[in-house]
């Protein structure tokens, strides 16, 4: 974490890291700036070891009891000083002998509506939530209760009960998107709604989106876009992304639930937006299938992003910019668009 350094000095520091691990891949001369504090839309509170808060540094065994975090948005941290005192008496999960009931409290709020949702992970589907539902409800806009029955350390689940609602939605620039319980959704909607801003910038013609999530940009840069292919291995997020549609009222995007290396159809701007493992090797040769002329290329990992752009070598990087959406933490988010050579 960051916290001991001033913000002026974090952003420095994350300039250096990227210049000095791209090399001659790409450059950047600042990194445009977030809120410090209260940028956070999720956090994932761990209850556990009798206590409730984050698991220390790479420990499995210890968690740091947290009765507020600045990290989270204002109405979040105030929502889970509140819920963590009502789930006080509730058992929570030793995960040396895996065994206990209550396992996570997740918080999220939409930055602009302010929707608020409460999400209790618990280890079975016995009801212990009940006595403190109806308080429960009265915290959030949406109180759902997750359940996680494996050994994995899983902060998400199938919903068994939707105590209050099921659903939050945010507004980025008058697009709706509907955010469950499983959705994944960028951690700082300010500087996403940025990024989505300039990848608008440079999409033309149809376009893909590979690794489309719930659809979040495949539906933003619709109205730029002769049309738009989002594609997504997850079910549920497909699915998901189909409602935003229809919530929306927009016709030129379609969702397909596929692996992304399996999709070949040729366009003109391909959006990437993958996990922090980049690309698979194998997807290289379908990009090259697919002969877009542009690539839009968003990565939460500068590592991956540098392997991936150095092997696409029909393309070259025309602009290339970082963005502080994790501040207090190491982590940083880049946008790169590359043309055909």
């Amino acid at each position: 974490m960051f916290q001991d350094i001033s913000y002026e000095n974090q952003l420095l520091l994350k300039k250096e890291y990227l210049n000095g691990l791209l090399g001659d891949t790409a450059a950047v001369d600042s990194v445009v700036p977030a809120e410090p504090f209260h940028y956070r839309s999720r956090m994932d509170m761990v209850t556990a070891f009798g206590k409730t808060g984050l698991r220390e540094a790479n420990s499995y065994r210890h968690v740091v009891d947290i009765e507020e975090c600045p990290l989270m948005q204002a109405g979040m941290e105030e929502r889970y000083v509140r819920a963590r005192a009502l789930l006080a008496d509730i058992e929570d999960y030793d995960y040396l002998k895996h065994q206990g009931y209550l396992r996570y409290i997740v918080l999220r709020q939409a930055r602009f509506t302010g929707e608020i949702m409460l999400n209790l992970v618990t280890s079975t589907t016995e009801d212990r939530i009940s006595p403190v539902a109806e308080e429960l409800a009265s915290l959030a806009d949406s109180v759902s209760v997750l359940l996680s029955p494996g050994l994995a350390d899983l902060s998400f689940g199938e919903v068994i009960s939707d105590i209050k609602k099921g659903y939050i939605e945010e507004d980025f620039d008058g697009i709706r998107y509907r955010i469950s319980p499983n959705s994944f959704f960028q951690s700082n909607s300010l500087i996403a709604k940025e990024m989505y801003r300039r990848i608008k910038t440079f999409v033309k013609g149809r376009v893909t989106d590979l690794y489309c999530g719930i659809g979040s940009i495949s539906l933003f840069v619709a109205d730029s876009a002769e049309s738009v292919t989002g594609v997504e291995l997850s079910a549920e997020s497909t699915a998901a992304a189909e409602a935003n549609r229809k919530l929306n009222a927009i016709e030129n995007v379609n969702f397909i639930c596929m692996d992304a290396k399996e999709h070949t159809a040729k366009c003109d701007t391909l959006i990437l937006d993958p996990p922090r493992s980049g690309i698979h090797p194998s997807m290289l040769k379908r990009i090259y299938d697919m002969s877009p002329e542009r690539i839009i290329y968003m990565s939460c990992n500068p590592a991956s992003f540098k392997e991936n752009a150095d092997a696409l070598e029909g393309y070259k990087i025309q602009s290339f910019e970082a963005f502080d959406m994790f501040p207090q933490t190491p982590h940083i988010e880049t946008l790169a668009f590359l043309v055909k050579k």
